[in-house]
């Protein structure tokens, strides 16, 4: 039996999972979230003629992050919830297994990106971005792997899970935790998040304090995943009429209502509800092979995707066939291919690389 959650994705420093095939879902959940980001970051590069309807639904795609910042949430606590509590945690080694596991492959797209680049800024931020604690920047907007800022969300709260087994030691403290984290987020967005603290040009969801109502609500559905597998299980078609009416109804209600920032409730109630679901049911579709293995580098797959579209784009295959529809799957399929491919190639030399250093040791 797999393990419950894939390695391979944000939350792969989870090295204890419950052992249970309903957790196979998440890999799933992680692969096309991860799919959906790429195709928005490739419409939006590539500046494709897809019709207004279609471009929304594409670009949509941008709203799944938090999706993966609940995930993370919830595979931490499934890893080391219990090991925190009863203080059985190594605390070296489990922030040397973050690093270990995180920053190989970071550091070489970090590497790609200094070079295509050759610039000042791109070798100063790809440093900060190096010690993976840029999450504590002022301003995570950095343009040296643009996407990485997510990368130094998650990582702080990495730096901060100690602080967050506290917060949810119980169900009824996690829920007033997770409500606190929910209001401070939408007062940081309507006051101190505007010009009066900020400068032009600040993206209050790249910032922790925007983000950690995400990673409270991964670990309120761990605590209660018994109840939510019990309610799933029973009603799996109900869930999922309910999931995909409300993802439906996503795309209709406002993202801003005066000062209350709707987008931020939009996303946290529309992925806990998928998560819920993938916790709580079988599904083939999402525990497929294919779609597991694409789960498993969704990591990967989120930080090579940007240089990806970049190697199309300065190659010309971005728009072979046009700017249509032809011309948007076309350079979709080679990058994914180019992806996985890269993907494995690294996976592949990693593992000699580590096999030779152990012979070396002994």
């Amino acid at each position: 039996m797999r393990t419950a959650i894939g390695k391979g994705c944000f939350d792969r420093m989870t090295e204890e999972t419950a052992k249970t095939e309903r957790y196979q879902n998440l890999d799933g959940l992680r692969a096309f979230a991860c799919l959906g980001i790429l195709a928005m970051h490739l419409n939006v590069l590539g500046a494709y003629s897809l019709g207004k309807t279609v471009g929304t639904v594409i670009n949509a795609g941008n709203e799944l992050v938090p999706l993966f910042l609940m995930l993370s949430g919830f595979g931490m606590f499934c890893g080391y919830y219990e090991r925190f509590r009863n203080g059985s945690v190594n605390y070296n080694g489990f922030y040397a297994k973050r690093y270990r596991r995180i920053l190989p492959f970071f550091a070489l797209m970090i590497l790609i990106d200094v070079i295509a680049e050759h610039s000042a800024a791109h070798l100063i931020q790809g440093l900060a971005e190096l010690t993976l604690a840029f999450g504590l920047l002022p301003n995570n907007q950095l343009d040296c792997i643009g996407v990485g800022w997510t990368l130094g969300v998650i990582f702080l709260f990495y730096m901060l899970f100690p602080f967050f087994v506290f917060l949810c030691w119980s169900k009824r403290r996690a829920w007033i935790s997770c409500c606190i984290a929910i209001a401070l987020s939408l007062l940081c967005s309507a006051y101190f998040f505007t010009e009066r603290f900020v400068v032009s040009g600040f993206i209050n969801r790249q910032t922790f304090l925007y983000c950690a109502p995400f990673f409270t609500a991964g670990g309120n559905i761990f605590l209660h995943k018994d109840m939510v597998r019990q309610i799933v299980s029973r009603h799996k078609f109900v869930c999922l009429a309910v999931c995909l009416a409300a993802t439906v109804l996503w795309f209709f209600l406002p993202v801003q209502a005066g000062p209350v920032d709707l987008l931020l409730l939009k996303n946290l109630f529309v992925s806990a509800l998928w998560l819920c679901y993938a916790v709580g049911c079988e599904s083939r579709l999402l525990s497929s092979r294919p779609v597991a293995y694409l789960g498993s580098i969704s990591l990967e797959i989120y930080l090579a995707q940007m240089l990806t579209i970049r190697l199309l784009q300065r190659s010309g295959v971005l728009k072979t066939l046009g700017d249509g529809w032809l011309g948007y799957l076309l350079a979709y399929l080679v990058a994914v291919l180019i992806l996985i491919t890269g993907i494995a190639i690294y996976r592949r030399c990693a593992k000699m690389c580590a096999a030779w250093l152990e012979k070396k040791r002994s």
